[in-house]
């Protein structure tokens, strides 16, 4: 009996410490915000929001890396007394991360900064453009495929932490911000770019060691 037991404590002890030395993690992250395109007149605020899987990986140092792979809403919306034009871009986007995390590995709080650039790829999405003479509303709906070039391409960082909940769970809580560097109009005369800030919640369990 006090031979089985021993057996148990050791393999509990060298499952802890393996789980302890997880530097992979993985897990789903939501977030909210407000977007925009660059060269607009009259930005109003406009949703933005994001859904998908963020994947990290830890060094023993400071330093990791990481790639999200998620549905994100993007766009802007300007309005006058008597216009309002409303774009929403839905992208696949993958960002790639270049992380540092201060503080000691094993931390149960860790700050952090990111930056790297981010792809999307355009899956839908359109546009509204709502003209109001006196009584008579007018809206003119037009298909993001229309107008919209299918790439996009940009800088994203943020700026957050990593709070361990449990063993090999931690809550993650970023803001971030987006600027893209490509034109993603098709008509040669209008130049604008997506620009979006917010806020991103996600939750990452440890998945295994890479050495």
């Amino acid at each position: 009996m006090k031979k089985s037991i021993r057996i148990t404590l050791a393999a509990l002890t060298l499952s802890s410490s393996i789980f302890a030395q997880d530097n992979l993690s993985l897990g789903g992250t939501a977030g909210f915000g407000h977007t925009w395109l660059s060269n607009s007149t009259n930005s109003r605020y406009q949703p933005a929001g994001n859904l998908g899987l963020s994947l990290t990986y830890s060094t023993e140092t400071n330093w990791g890396f990481g790639a999200d792979l998620k549905w994100s809403i993007e766009g802007g919306k300007t309005s006058t007394p008597n216009f309002t034009n409303t774009t929403r871009l839905d992208y696949v986007r993958v960002p790639i991360k270049l992380m540092y995390f201060f503080g000691e590995r094993g931390n149960a709080f860790r700050p952090k900064l990111t930056v790297g650039p981010s792809v999307g790829f355009l899956i839908g999405g359109k546009n509204e453009a709502t003209t109001i003479s006196g009584d008579t509303k007018t809206t003119v709906e037009t298909k993001a495929s229309d107008f919209a070039k299918s790439f996009d391409l940009g800088v994203a960082a943020s700026a957050g932490f990593n709070y361990r909940l449990v063993e090999r769970t931690w809550l993650n809580v970023d803001l971030n911000y987006y600027h893209g560097l490509t034109d993603i109009i098709e008509a040669a005369s209008i130049d604008q770019k997506n620009r979006n800030i917010g806020i991103n919640v996600g939750v990452s369990f440890g998945i295994g060691k890479v050495k």
